[in-house]
């Protein structure tokens, strides 16, 4: 239930309408979803209601909040008014979650029950709620956060919100992954990514928090300030154990039962539980690592009470052999309980202490064994005993080494003969700490040199997806073995092999190449396509729970198992042959796509070799496309000169007078062209195309020298010369003539006079342009009366063929 609502309250943040929106708003989107009905998305509440769940004044909440809630378009909000047209409510409509209702999907919001909605409420009650007492019906008790009102209490109140959902049962909540900033502890970054703010705002939302009692530190002597506990989450389900605890006598089993030995976890029941450590009794069962993942059957949601069994693990007694290594569990080989014992025993030279096998002292510094004892009996932890013994360990006194689940299984190492042991190389200390204590195992340094240079080409391609940072990818591939030397069941008796098939290899749990084992390689935090992966699986569950109590109401319980079973076996099973329907849709799609891609190749290369096979349209050369090289630089060292030419004539000719503009601009092209070509027969190239080029080289350099000619003219024209000197005159307006400003203001007239100068080429070029096109002599266009005769002189005939074309026989 509680990550059915985490997840909805995720989904509700992460619609895009909710981007960028303040924490009133967010609080009351979500106070607005615990509100809400099963049957719509309506929530009617007063204004002084709210304001008691948001922890403002009515004011605020009106002129503020609800305008901010509006605005975002979340929700949306219409005042309920009465005779008089005083707004005495507020009907709230929030919109995704109509929305996930109307399309019935896998959304988390459509997934939300009756039941859902009323254990949200509660829920909100016991963190958030003001309180009230009504007169006709119980009182309602004001939630543990209630006390926190005025400026900021919406933010607190929803992170405690978040957190209080977060939280596992024993109160934890799960921090953070990923790298700190420096100067912040994990605590502060996870309160950051609730709130999606940044780390330095969340710090003083976390120091509110802890001075209300909200949230507390959780093992501050192990931990330190680093983890999060929410207390109230804890004591409720310690009452909740106690409430469901049996109050009956006890039975003639239970009855044997006491008076055999008690172990010593059942000898104080106040000092706290034997696995977890925490103080009370533990009711559940604690999992490793900040998350958790849905992996069995008792999961699934389901309508009926007790169809899925008890739901509460069994804990039990803690064996007093040790299971002969580290991580080990040891169940069901150990020994019995011996006589019970003071739960508090003082260590002396003679005792084991702490220690993981009986044989050794307590006492730091000295020898781990006995005196008659045999090097099978050191522990596994010593990596020293473990390379220098000729021999296997063996279990230790009553004890048999089992193959079980544990923190970390390995097989110490068995040599016949001396060999020398290989040596972790020093530049893959930190990527194979967790199998360092093995590499001696390998026998051969050049085993131990084969197998490092694997190692050297994985790290090379973890460093293609983290940079080329130092040591994140060592890092990356430690923890890969970790979680892989975790998930072991069995001892690992060949290192080389284990690494080659097992420790090394990237296993992508969904599609993303950057996933592996449901953890990003580049940021270390968890794959979101994992967990998405995740959530549709379990919505299905969901899902198919639901449709099955509602169509097997009177299942009983011990038969509702199989009847869920097949219905999901059926439904996976569509949706199997659904995604193989799809999958051949798309490979027929792509296998189209592809076809018309190679249509139109086939068709440009068609139109191409059509261009190729067309002759010059200048000198009819064949297969030129069109245009040859020659013909092509020749249009090119035409157009240049053209320009050129004009440049010259618009600076010097008067453009009023049409005729003495045509003579000079024919006597400027026939000079301009006489120099282009005999520049380029002076160079003596019989290629036409190198003849070609250097004309065409010739006519840009000449262009280019006649534009900076006139430049240079129309700089010192009168024009140029006002312009700068207004310039100059108001860049030194106000300001002290130093040689510092001057020259600023030298350099703000120069490049006025530069503008005007361009300006004033361009208006020349336009005028003369203009002046060319009104000199061209135009066809005067035809006469009515013209035109009217020539109408008449058309048959009788083609004018009704003409008329009646489209409207049939005239």
């Amino acid at each position: 239930m509680r990550s059915a609502l985490l997840s909805s309250v995720w989904t509700l943040f992460a619609d895009p309408r909710l981007e960028g929106a303040s924490d009133p708003v967010r609080l009351t989107s979500v106070l607005v979803l615990a509100k809400a009905p099963a049957a719509s998305a309506h929530v009617i509440t007063m204004s002084r209601d709210l304001a008691g769940w948001l922890g403002y004044g009515v004011s605020h909440v009106l002129h503020t909040v609800v305008p901010d809630v509006r605005a975002s378009g979340i929700a949306t909000c219409v005042p309920a008014r009465d005779a008089a047209g005083w707004t005495h409510a507020l009907d709230f409509e929030l919109l995704p979650l109509k929305e996930a209702r109307g399309q019935r999907g896998l959304n988390p919001l459509s997934l939300l029950s009756r039941r859902d909605l009323a254990t949200f409420l509660r829920f909100c009650e016991a963190v958030l709620c003001p309180g009230w007492a009504p007169r006709d019906r119980p009182a309602t008790p004001a939630g543990f956060l209630a006390l926190r009102r005025g400026r900021g209490s919406a933010t607190d109140r929803l992170a405690m919100l978040l957190l209080a959902l977060s939280a596992r049962p024993d109160g934890r909540v799960p921090m953070a992954p990923g790298r700190l900033p420096k100067g912040f502890n994990r605590s502060e970054a996870t309160v950051a990514k609730l709130l999606g703010c940044s780390v330095e705002d969340a710090r003083p939302v976390l120091k509110r928090l802890l001075v209300l009692g909200g949230v507390a530190w959780d093992r501050p002597e192990r931990y330190g300030q680093d983890r999060l506990l929410v207390p109230a989450i804890r004591e409720a389900y310690e009452r909740a154990r106690a409430a469901s605890r049996p109050a009956s006598q006890p039975s003639v089993e239970d009855a044997s039962a006491s008076a055999a030995p008690a172990a010593p976890e059942e000898l104080d029941a106040d000092a706290g539980c034997a696995r977890c450590g925490e103080e009370g009794e533990c009711g559940g069962l604690v999992l490793a690592g900040d998350g958790w993942a849905q992996l069995s059957f008792e999961d699934v949601p389901v309508g009926i009470p007790g169809a899925c069994g008890v739901q509460e693990p069994v804990v039990d007694a803690s064996s007093q052999v040790d299971a002969g290594f580290d991580g080990g569990s040891g169940e069901g080989v150990g020994a019995g309980p011996h006589a019970s014992h003071p739960p508090v025993v003082s260590l002396s030279s003679s005792s084991a202490g702490n220690l993981d096998c009986f044989s050794g002292s307590a006492v730091l510094g000295e020898d781990p064994l006995r005196e008659r004892a045999r090097a099978d009996e050191n522990p596994p932890g010593d990596t020293g005993a473990l390379a220098g013994a000729a021999g296997g360990t063996g279990p230790l006194r009553g004890e048999q080494q089992s193959a079980s689940t544990g923190s970390r299984l390995l097989s110490p190492v068995r040599t016949g003969a001396f060999v020398r042991p290989a040596e972790v190389p020093e530049d893959l200390k930190v990527a194979l700490a967790p199998v360092a204590w093995l590499w001696a195992g390998l026998g051969r340094a050049s085993t131990g040199a084969w197998l490092a240079k694997t190692v050297r080409r994985e790290l090379v391609r973890l460093r293609s997806f983290v940079g080329d940072a130092e040591g994140v990818a060592e890092r990356r591939l430690a923890e890969r073995l970790k979680r892989r030397l975790d998930r072991q069941r069995t001892p690992v008796q060949d290192l080389a092999a284990w690494l080659i098939g097992r420790g090394l290899p990237q296993n992508n749990g969904c599609w993303s190449h950057l996933c592996d084992d449901g953890i990003r390689i580049d940021s270390g935090g968890t794959c979101t396509s994992c967990d998405c992966l995740i959530g549709d699986r379990r919505g299905l569950r969901q899902i198919v729970a639901t449709e099955v109590a509602a169509q097997h109401p009177h299942v009983a319980a011990r038969e509702w198992r199989g009847v869920y079973e097949e219905a999901l076996r059926a439904k996976v099973e569509y949706q199997t042959a659904m995604d193989a329907v799809r999958r051949d849709r798309a490979a027929e799609r792509q296998v189209a796509f592809y076809a018309a891609i190679e249509e139109q190749k086939a068709q440009l290369a068609e139109k191409e070799v059509r261009r190729t096979a067309r002759p010059c349209e200048d000198c009819g050369r064949a297969e030129a496309a069109g245009l040859c090289m020659t013909c092509t630089l020749r249009r090119s060292t035409k157009a240049l000169v053209d320009q050129a030419v004009d440049v010259a004539v618009a600076v010097r000719a008067d453009v009023d007078d049409p005729e003495a503009v045509a003579t000079l601009t024919a006597q400027v092209a026939e000079d301009t062209w006489a120099f282009v070509r005999g520049a380029g027969a002076s160079d003596g190239a019989d290629d036409p195309v190198s003849r070609a080029f250097a004309e065409k080289d010739l006519a840009a350099k000449i262009l280019e020298q006649r534009r900076q000619r006139a430049l240079e003219r129309l700089r010192e024209s009168g024009l140029a010369e006002m312009e700068a000197a207004h310039v100059r005159r108001m860049t030194l307006h106000g300001m002290f003539p130093t040689q510092k400003n001057r020259e600023r203001a030298e350099k703000a007239a120069a490049k006025a006079r530069e503008r005007v100068a361009q300006d004033l080429l361009r208006d020349f070029l336009g005028d003369l342009a203009r002046a060319r096109a009104a000199a061209v002599p135009r066809e005067r266009p035809p006469a009515w009366s013209e035109r009217c005769l020539d109408l008449a002189a058309r048959p009788l005939d083609e004018h009704r063929v003409a008329v009646g074309a489209g409207t049939g026989p005239v």
